[in-house]
């Protein structure tokens, strides 16, 4: 599944939320669903090892973080960091079910917007 990311500074992002919470602002259906401030931050979320990661959970949906720690070679403790803030961010589910999270990727596939024209309706808000 494709996600719309929108980068744009801190600031605006914020005026953003306050703008569509308050009912100033409706959100277009074309809009980013999720924001970074820069292209930096966003690169720190989607490293190539993240990437894998979200691949191997589309491809062998494990059943548990356990599951998933020995498909891709990693540490459980590690790992957990790694899908907590995946998923504070948006781009994992963490299904809890008793004592088992099976993590859920909900995006493999991005699409980046920098749009001026979507600031300006921000600000006009």
């Amino acid at each position: 599944m494709k996600v719309r990311i929108g980068i744009m500074e801190e600031a605006l992002i914020r005026k953003h939320m306050l703008a569509v919470v308050s009912g100033k602002y409706r959100r277009e259906p074309n809009e980013p669903k999720i924001w970074f401030t820069s292209l930096n931050a966003l690169g720190q979320i989607l490293s190539p090892e993240n990437l894998v990661l979200l691949r191997l959970i589309i491809e062998h949906q494990p059943e548990t973080i356990s599951e998933l720690a020995a498909l891709s070679n990693r540490q459980i403790s590690n790992l957990s960091v790694t899908l907590q803030t995946l998923s504070a961010r948006g781009f994992v589910e963490l299904v809890r079910t008793g004592r088992k999270v099976k993590p859920i990727a909900l995006y493999t596939d991005f699409e980046i917007i920098i749009d001026s024209a979507l600031e300006a309706r921000i600000n006009a808000a």
